[in-house]
């Protein structure tokens, strides 16, 4: 797949990959999304990347769900084209041979925190903004929050979609290092030269054996989601039910079950 919401370029054995939609501050729709899992794919099986490095164009990492695109999918009632389509982040990082490194400015939020947590080292400057304000909007996601700084500071945040800076970020463990914004790409490029120059496949053997340590990560953000019910027919379930109950109410017990039953033959 082509898609100019995202740059690819090698450069010194690093695999650059840039979401490139500053003007919607890098929001994720699901064409965007297969896309990047496509340059993630392709970085991780291409014999000179060493490294592969994630950023954002303009002033944000990624602002995370297109919410335009979710309710224009909800109003033509195709939002189980998003819940079947969007299968998370983890085979194209945590599972990714290559190294990700994730550089991170202003808001990373939503599934684009989820992007940046799950990279192998996440970068970001003072003043960048993590969380998942979509809890505010009553939506709940899969997160890598917990293994990263503990159910405590996890419940914190997640459940009042509160965010917090870059600084805040790496001070509890959520990210690896703050740095001010003038040193963040410096920073940053020196870490995936020297990952680019270590003898091939290392750093990906010590991330295979790193992760098999944390390997419920994979299991409950990812494994077990293709157990998850189709969005479409719990919906349809549901207005079945609301159906019922309306009947009943209208109609009492007794009625509204004989009705029912009169659909059915045999």
């Amino acid at each position: 797949m082509t898609s100019s919401a995202i740059q690819y370029a090698v450069i010194d054995h690093v695999a650059e990959i840039t979401l490139n939609l500053a003007e919607r501050g890098n929001a994720i729709d699901l064409e965007t999304y297969k896309a990047l899992c496509e340059a993630l794919t392709r970085a991780g099986a291409q014999d000179d990347v060493r490294a592969i490095l994630l950023t954002g164009a303009g002033p944000d990492f990624s602002v995370g769900e297109d919410f335009d695109y979710l309710r224009t999918l909800e109003r033509e009632n195709r939002f189980g084209e998003w819940t079947r389509g969007f299968q998370g982040w983890v085979p194209v990082t945590w599972h990714n041979p290559k190294f990700v490194v994730a550089s991170v400015r202003g808001r990373a939020l939503g599934i684009g925190c989820e992007l940046a947590l799950l990279a192998d080292v996440t970068f970001a400057s003072a003043d960048a903004r993590f969380g998942h304000p979509e809890t505010q909007r009553g939506m709940v996601s899969h997160t890598i929050w917990p293994w990263l700084v503990g159910p405590k500071v996890a419940k914190e945040y997640l459940a009042t979609g509160a965010t917090l800076s870059g600084t805040a970020a790496a001070q509890k463990g959520l990210i690896n290092a703050a740095l001010d914004d003038d040193k963040l790409d410096a920073h940053v490029r020196a870490f995936v030269a020297d990952l680019a120059t270590m003898p091939a496949g290392t750093p990906g053997a010590n991330k295979k054996r790193i992760n098999w340590a944390f390997r419920d990560v994979s299991r409950v953000l990812f494994d077990d989601r293709q157990y998850d019910v189709d969005f479409e027919w719990a919906v349809a379930a549901r207005k079945v039910d609301e159906a019922f109950y309306e009947s009943v109410k209208e109609q009492g017990v007794a009625q509204a079950v004989k009705s029912r039953d009169a659909k059915f033959h045999g």
